[in-house]
Order: C-alpha cells, then sequence, then structure tokens
C-alpha cells in the first residue's frame, strides 16, 4: 500500500515523502507563521520553495510538526500577558519569544525547523 507524501509543491509537482524530507530540503525555507488563537496546532507554517523557476509558499498546518517539540503545550489564557510583544500576530516575525505563553510551544518549533536548516 503507497501512503501519501508529506507535502507535494503545489507548483513544481515536487514530492517531499517524509517530514524529514521536507526539513532537509536545502531549496525550503520557513518563511512565515500564521497563528489560529483557538487551537495552535490549526495554525499555519508557510515554506517559500525556493526552487528555479518555482518560488510558490506552501502552507502546512502546525499540527504536521508536532512531533519535533518534547515542550507540552500550556493551558489556554483568557488574556494576553501585559508584556506581550505580538510576535505570534506578525506573520514574518520567526524569532523566539520572551513571553512564557502558550505560545512559546509554537515558537520552539519554528527554532527547531530554522536550526535545521542551518545544519543541512
Amino acid at each position: 500500500m503507497k501512503t501519501e507524501p508529506f507535502k507535494i509543491c503545489t507548483t513544481c509537482s515536487k514530492h517531499w515523502e517524509t517530514l524529514e524530507d521536507f526539513l532537509a530540503d536545502p531549496e525550503l525555507e520557513l518563511s512565515g507563521y500564521q497563528v489560529y488563537f483557538e487551537d495552535l496546532k490549526g495554525g499555519l507554517f508557510y515554506f517559500t520553495h525556493l526552487h528555479e523557476n518555482c518560488f510558490t509558499t506552501l502552507a502546512i498546518p502546525v499540527k504536521a510538526f508536532t512531533g519535533l517539540s518534547n515542550r507540552p503545550m500550556l493551558a489556554s489564557r483568557s488574556d494576553k500577558p501585559v508584556c506581550c510583544p505580538d510576535l505570534c500576530v506578525r506573520k514574518n516575525e520567526l524569532d523566539p519569544c520572551p513571553v512564557e505563553c502558550e505560545c512559546i510551544w509554537v515558537r520552539e518549533i519554528m527554532q527547531i525547523i530554522r536550526d535545521r536548516k542551518i545544519q543541512a
């Protein structure tokens, strides 16, 4: 039985069979994050496919990357912390956040992805 690939590029049709293949591809760059506060796993990571003549943006739900972090998700907050720098609502802001809130789990996954790209 053939399994579905992890992701297929919507422009050039390149296949990445697994998450590991996807993360190891030097032609992919994490380019953004769209938060979904009601369910953080429902947010989207945006990747740019830097392949010649492609340059499409791929949107992949955060839930596809949950296995990358051992950090437990924190309980959702009822109010935004006073010291919150609003990094989660800035799509292209990928740096770590200094505030310990439920979104820190997603920010950690972004750093893991970025670190793997540097090592690849």
